[in-house]
């Protein structure tokens, strides 16, 4: 009856929030999102844009809707003043595949020297007029977005440094043209060659020493477009250097696409880039790997009618070679090899297969006889998803060879939800069939449950424990194929030695909660760090630790540690966040003081110890019976029945509030 009564408990505050599923740390009744309201109610950003308002300089950007009824009545052969030039720039197979009517074709690398960066101007000038464009053309460009890495993006800057005067791009590029059914064509288009005549705009190109002279400066903003795994380390494309230019903020290019692959609304992208500083009164400058991402981001930002832009065409490949590396710095998360990506997950699949020859990935130091799991990890067994009780993601699909981790199998059972004691936590995870050495990859499609396991097998004393950013959805979208077969663990004995610096016990936060030198952060919802709600379905107690800080909500609905899309936000703009509330670095590997993490029960409070972790800090804990263990004593009593009045009461356990002292109310600022 314990499972059945959580799970139905779990559904029926699914059902009431339309939110994430209650577990361990879940959703309260109420939250507050400090990112689309203000101290007064409003609920707007003060200037009353919405996913309607357009684009500031809308006319950049061409529906697929606009450009049929151009080439209805445009087909020149001959470029001209005002004409329509189409251009393709997809690779040449793609183009020959199929484009859009009229269309000629040019990839961004025809633009380029060897290492990418663009070629002399003389090159280009010979280079357009034997496509035959010229200068006052009316020119749409288009690819096949994501998967071209914004090619359009860089060619449309690349036509605007050269003094192009009307282009534009097609929104949703190929993708969204072949999907609405719309006429295509096999036959290569060619123009007559013409003679073009570049009118230099130097201010869109910029280089590493202009960089480096303006790092730092409050009217200047470094856009780094690649992805999560490129800016935290990664070393994907040959880069010299790991991380990204110290300062930048990170807008992935992905970003900018909807489902349907056009643009998402000015609202959107606006928000993406005020939130991260990049305003119209400063010098916007944007970086990738070698130039094409960054080019799209410029494109990006002269749609937002942004005019002091410009792409580093060397990118991080001309940065990360250099040798002073304190002119040309660059930062990166120091434990960044423990956020992985699917390919590097993909790749230890592939580096264990029967028979393999492929390398070893990066950071992945083992033989092919090495032990590795993954785990997919959620609250529920097997049978709780067959009587519709708990998140059924393992059936629908799982990364192939990948485990279900059931989070009962490491708690101590409801109300509570506590760790187990060492001696059981060890036998549960021997009985996941895990050994001190073996490498484990968890993943969820709830981020607060993989951070969990993830600290519960760190702390258990796991050497090699890494997690899935991004989880399962980040797999499929990285285009791995998933399994429907169920895999189960083979039960082995665990001996490893727990890490009691990691964990911080009730008694240990007793002792120092209120300690000059300790700074107690709350992730927790605020109503629930102000006292208005306990947070959970099946918990009396209100209210928080005296002393505690207020360190942002570290689950869904809230984004302060996490992106849209269930990934890890960027850990720079999490330290800005904790900078504000006292959580600052005394050294590389220290805050300033011992800062102990806590939520309900330990499941929030694992992705921000999971970032501290990741930034090299040692003097950080994880409380893992957080709020809960703080608060209430627990009786198990079976005469004891829920009361109808006191909300979180729970059939056959009085919750005693404990004799430690609790403050309620709202956050001193």
């Amino acid at each position: 009856m314990i499972r059945f009564h959580k799970s139905i408990l779990l559904v029926l505050m699914l059902l009431a929030l339309s939110a994430v599923m209650l577990s361990g740390c879940g959703e309260s009744v109420t939250h507050k999102t400090s990112t689309s309201s203000t101290d007064d109610g409003d609920t707007t950003d003060g200037d009353e844009t919405t996913d309607t308002t357009p684009y500031p300089n809308a006319d950049l950007l061409v529906s697929a809707d606009e450009l049929e009824t151009l080439l209805s009545s445009s087909t020149a052969t001959a470029a001209t003043t005002g004409s329509l030039i189409v251009i393709d720039t997809r690779s040449a197979d793609a183009y020959v595949a199929g484009h859009i009517p009229g269309a000629i074709h040019m990839a961004h690398a025809e633009l380029a020297d060897g290492s990418l960066n663009l070629k002399s101007v003389t090159e280009l000038e010979t280079l357009l007029g034997g496509k035959g464009l010229v200068a006052d053309a009316k020119i749409v460009l288009y690819d096949d977005t994501i998967t071209s890495w914004g090619s359009a993006g860089r060619v449309f800057w690349a036509l605007e440094y050269l003094g192009c005067s009307d282009v534009h791009l097609l929104d949703g590029g190929w993708d969204k043209w072949s999907a609405d059914g719309r006429t295509t064509q096999l036959a290569a288009t060619t123009l007559e060659a013409t003679t073009f005549t570049a009118s230099v705009n130097t201010a869109v190109v910029t280089d590493k020493a202009t960089i480096a002279s303006r790092l730092g400066d409050s009217d200047f903003v470094l856009i780094d477009t690649r992805t999560d795994e490129e800016f935290i380390g990664w070393q994907l494309y040959g880069e010299a250097r790991g991380g990204h230019i110290t300062g930048a903020v990170h807008l992935p290019y992905e970003w900018s696409y909807g489902a349907d692959h056009t643009l998402v609304p000015y609202a959107t992208m606006k928000s993406y880039f005020e939130e991260r500083g990049i305003t119209a009164d400063k010098q916007v400058v944007a970086y990738c790997t070698a130039g094409i991402r960054s080019g799209f981001a410029y494109f990006l930002a002269r749609l937002m009618g942004y005019e002091n832009v410009a792409n580093y065409d060397a990118s991080i490949w001309d940065w990360a070679v250099q040798a002073d590396i304190t002119t040309y710095p660059m930062e990166a998360l120091p434990n960044y090899a423990d956020l992985v990506y699917p390919g590097w997950v993909n790749a230890v699949m592939d580096y264990h297969a029967n028979g393999s020859s492929s390398a070893a990935p990066a950071n992945y130091n083992y033989d092919r006889d090495h032990k590795y799991l993954i785990f997919e990890t959620q609250w529920g067994s097997f049978d709780d998803m067959a009587n519709g009780w708990a998140d059924t993601s393992y059936l629908s699909g799982h990364i192939p060879g990948a485990i279900h981790s059931n989070s009962d199998v490491y708690e101590n059972g409801y109300p509570r939800w506590f760790m187990l004691p060492d001696d059981e936590l060890k036998a549960a995870v021997g009985s996941m069939g895990i050994t001190e050495d073996t490498t484990v990859i968890v993943y969820s499609n709830s981020p607060i449950f993989a951070a969990r396991l993830w600290w519960i097998l760190l702390y258990a004393g796991v050497d090699d424990v890494r997690l899935l950013n991004g989880g399962y959805d980040a797999w499929t979208a990285a285009g791995y194929d998933g399994e429907t077969t169920t895999n189960y663990p083979v039960a082995t004995t665990y001996s490893g030695s727990t890490l009691p610096e990691v964990v911080a016990t009730t008694d240990y936060v007793a002792g120092v909660y209120d300690d000059e030198n300790t700074l107690v952060a709350d992730v927790r919802m605020y109503e629930e760090y102000a006292g208005e709600v306990s947070g959970y379905s099946y918990v009396v107690n209100k209210g928080r630790i005296p002393g505690a800080v207020y360190a942002f909500h570290a689950d869904n609905p809230d984004r302060y540690y996490l992106d849209d899309d269930g990934t890890f936000r960027s850990y720079t703009e999490v330290e800005t966040m904790w900078n504000g509330v006292g959580i600052e670095k005394a050294t590389d590997t220290t805050f300033s003081k011992d800062v102990i993490f806590y939520c309900g029960s330990g499941y929030r409070s694992s992705i921000s110890y999971l970032y501290a972790h990741l930034m090299g800090i040692s003097n950080v804990r994880n409380y893992s019976d957080g709020w809960e263990g703080w608060s209430t004593d627990y009786v198990e009593d079976a005469s004891y029945l829920a009361e109808e009045g006191v909300p979180g009461s729970t059939d056959g356990w009085r919750q005693n509030r404990s004799e430690r002292p609790v403050f309620v109310g709202v956050h001193p600022d």
